[in-house]
């Protein structure tokens, strides 16, 4: 028993959960086909006297020849219209209906129908496929949006699943002030191509929305006047990445994603949008500036260090050599000799024989002189001697030598 169908007149599908009014019953002319094997089915239980539950039927009661398809088309079905009743309860939402553009019966897509939504004067055209198809049923389902709803917001919101959500390591983030953890995955083909369309990729998880933004990686050029080389760090600080919002740019190597609540989506009156998303998009810019600018300012710090060179250590200062003595410090260095404890006197004989040298030869030294006493008495002169000059020089100071024989003759 099928619960869905595809509508060639209305071109869209039609749930009998949603009610059968104002559909004609029977086969409808064959109105009605299978969404999995494209085969004319059968509306029964329409009608008011049906002792039955109104469903699609393929004729001869035989089934669909694709039952696994069609098992999975209803599983489908069944994420798209709790989606759209999840939709219907957001504040600010005024009309909310199920669509299918550009779907061709003859050649389905594979997408079920998107929930198409008005949300005061934005409209939003929500996908939420259990598995994406191929990037030109992709690229189909995008342009037909663009032709019957022009200017509308095309969002897809994607399963947590190893087909849709190729999960990488944790991305570290800064942001306001703290160190955060962001999600990052690694986007493949078909999420690359509604990205590239203009098309929103987000994944639904429960009551939380994940809101990709782009990683791009690069290495920071070495500028004249920086050193990037003596950081004590683990990794290199020229390593780094910039973020490109509010979607990723084509070239971004991983997506990184931002947490937001679902009722958040329509807090802006007149808008469908993750502005709670965008806003820490814009922090992680504003962290991003700043982190760029101090590794480029340090750089060159770590280069203006190393390139001034060490201040030389202090020379030892040499004790001076004291200056050679004055003749005024000689002077007083004698009669320090002085104050010294004399030597031991020398014994008479010899002591220089000064007295002989003083008297011319057979002059006898008068009677009554010792002659130990060394000085000879000049003759008595016969008249008054003549005045003595007063001397010009300054007669010098005994030396020493001389004091001790003087000393020893007066003994």
């Amino acid at each position: 028993m099928g619960r869905s169908a595809w509508d060639t007149e209305r071109r869209t599908t039609v749930w009998v959960d949603d009610g059968v009014e104002g559909l004609p019953p029977g086969m409808a002319g064959g109105r009605y086909r299978c969404r999995a094997c494209g085969e004319r089915l059968i509306l029964k239980g329409a009608r008011p006297s049906a002792k039955v539950q109104p469903h699609f039927a393929h004729r001869g009661n035989d089934g669909c020849s694709r039952p696994e398809q069609e098992a999975l088309v209803d599983a489908a079905d069944e994420v798209v219209i709790q989606l759209r009743e999840q939709i219907r309860a957001l504040p600010g939402v005024t009309h909310c209906v199920t669509a299918s553009p550009g779907e061709d019966p003859e050649h389905p897509s594979g997408l079920p129908p998107a929930v198409l939504a008005q949300c005061g004067t934005t409209t939003v055209v929500i996908e939420a496929p259990s598995a994406l198809p191929g990037p030109e049923a992709i690229r189909r389902r995008i342009r037909a949006v663009r032709d019957e709803h022009a200017g509308a917001a095309h969002v897809w919101f994607l399963k947590r699943d190893l087909a849709q959500f190729q999960r990488l390591a944790p991305h570290p983030v800064w942001l306001r002030g703290q160190k955060a953890l962001h999600e990052q995955v690694a986007p493949n083909e078909r999420q690359k191509a509604i990205n590239d369309a203009s098309g929103h990729v987000y994944w639904l998880d429960g009551k939380a929305v994940l809101v990709p933004y782009g990683i791009r990686r690069f290495q920071h050029p070495v500028q004249p006047g920086q050193d990037w080389t003596n950081w004590k760090w683990r990794s290199d600080p020229r390593d780094d990445w910039r973020i490109s919002k509010p979607r990723p740019a084509p070239d971004a190597d991983t997506w990184g994603l931002v947490p937001v609540a679902f009722a958040s989506l329509t807090r802006t009156r007149g808008a469908f949008r993750p502005a709670d998303a965008y806003q820490v998009m814009d922090d992680l810019y504003a962290a991003q500036e700043r982190r760029i600018t101090w590794r480029n300012e340090h750089a060159r710090e770590v280069y203006a260090a190393r390139a001034t060179p060490p201040a030389e250590p202090e020379a030892e200062v040499e004790p001076q050599q004291s200056p050679p003595p004055s003749p005024v410090a000689a002077a007083d260095g004698e009669a320090a000799e002085l104050r010294t404890p004399p030597e031991p006197e020398p014994e008479p004989e010899s002591l220089p024989a000064t007295g002989a040298a003083e008297h011319p030869a057979g002059v006898t030294p008068p009677a009554g002189t010792g002659t130990s006493a060394g000085i000879v008495p000049p003759p008595r002169p016969a008249g008054p001697p003549p005045p003595v000059p007063a001397p010009s020089v300054p007669v010098p100071a005994p030396r020493l030598w001389q004091r001790l024989v003087r000393l020893a003759r007066r003994r």
